[in-house]
């Protein structure tokens, strides 16, 4: 028997992949930040600060992931390391990844307020 094993999500676009990275798939994606409503439930209302504008290419290296806003047709939010010495949120729909939640990458842990 010959079993698979998947390890990561290698990019879509055609970009180099860079273990443990992923990058994003359009120009002008914002990674955020917010109050502790941005933690609870990542996503535009709740994470008004754009710390940094993102493009194609730009490898983003995940801490973990929530659910949150829907954008396009998923509900999934990274959290993660950004160039520039960035970290925030960004909506999983915009990386180089076919899937919703990202394989390997852990649950945010619940917030603590």
């Amino acid at each position: 028997m010959l079993l698979t094993v998947v390890s990561g999500c290698k990019p879509t676009d055609g970009s180099v992949y860079v273990p443990g990275s992923y990058t994003v798939r359009e120009s002008g994606v914002r990674l955020r930040s917010g109050p502790s409503a941005c933690d609870d439930t990542p996503g535009t209302g709740n994470c008004p600060d754009v710390l940094a504008g993102l493009e194609p290419g730009d490898n983003l290296y995940p801490v973990c992931q929530s659910k949150g806003q829907l954008v396009g047709r998923n509900s999934w939010w990274v959290y993660v390391d950004a160039p520039g010495g960035n970290r925030g949120w960004v909506a999983s729909w915009y990386l180089t990844c076919p899937t919703n939640r990202l394989p390997e990458v852990a649950d945010c842990p619940p917030p603590r307020h």
